[in-house]
């Protein structure tokens, strides 16, 4: 993404920087440099804050999967109201992304294309085809995957994964000690270190993103309880760094 945006920003200054003379009427007055230089900088940054950052497109990319998984089920449980909310969202949801997306991945953004579109037109359709929308979306979602995989690199999830390793062993020292103030602090960190490259872990091994998830979530809910349940605790905590040692231990 950032190559782009380099890209766009390059040639704004170039065209704002040549473009010294300013006609006023029918006389021609030269623009000083300095004043075509700050414009040119006002021009580029008015540019670079319309452009989404790389997290932003990741969080856009996540957020479209979560609505073709909302999708699929809301067809696999019949819901044909949900179908159609779900549809139109996964437009929205794509066009906010999808001009970053093309110039760097333009094979997996034809694929996007290829299964997202009859897939929002099968929600709409008067009378919906189950069977074919479940299909297109099925489709849509390997892809969304792939492109979730290819955003997160595999150092962004090793670095991640480290890092939880080393609060679940903080967190395993203070459930050891008693320490309930150092637990209640520890237990939100999981969270957030998790968010930074949970993207990249369930296109890889969707079987270990569900374990991590298994034991995650309800450790960070017990961490904030009062009283703690440290039996209980100190067993979600094991499971979360086996869970993310393996995770560690199958990254290529």
């Amino acid at each position: 993404m950032k190559t782009m945006v380099s890209k766009t920003i390059a040639s704004l200054v170039a065209v704002t920087l040549l473009t010294t003379v300013a006609l006023i009427g029918s006389e021609s007055k030269i623009v000083p440099f300095h004043k075509a230089a700050a414009a040119a900088a006002q021009t580029v940054q008015s540019a670079a804050d319309t452009v989404p950052s790389d997290a932003a497109v990741r969080d856009g990319v996540a957020k479209l999967l979560k609505t073709a998984e909302q999708l699929r089920e809301a067809v696999m449980t019949g819901d044909e109201a949900k179908v159609k909310e779900y549809g139109p969202e996964l437009e929205e949801n794509w066009s906010k992304i999808e001009d970053e997306i093309k110039p760097q991945y333009p094979g997996i953004y034809a694929q996007v294309e290829k299964f997202l579109n009859p897939t929002v037109s099968g929600t709409q359709a008067s009378s919906i085809d189950n069977d074919a929308i479940l299909k297109l979306d099925d489709q849509l979602i390997q892809v969304l995957n792939e492109l979730s995989q290819n955003l997160t690199q595999v150092d962004q999830v090793k670095a991640g994964a480290t890092k939880l390793i080393g609060l679940t062993n903080d967190m395993k020292a203070a459930i050891d000690a008693g320490d309930e103030a150092k637990i209640k602090e520890i237990g939100p960190k999981l969270e957030e270190v998790w968010s930074t490259f949970e993207d990249g872990v369930k296109p890889r091994n969707a079987a270990l993103y569900a374990e991590i998830e298994k034991s995650l979530n309800p450790e960070v809910a017990g961490s904030q309880k009062t009283p703690i349940d440290t039996q209980n605790l100190a067993q979600l905590n094991d499971n979360l760094t086996e869970a993310v040692t393996k995770l560690l231990q199958s990254i290529k």
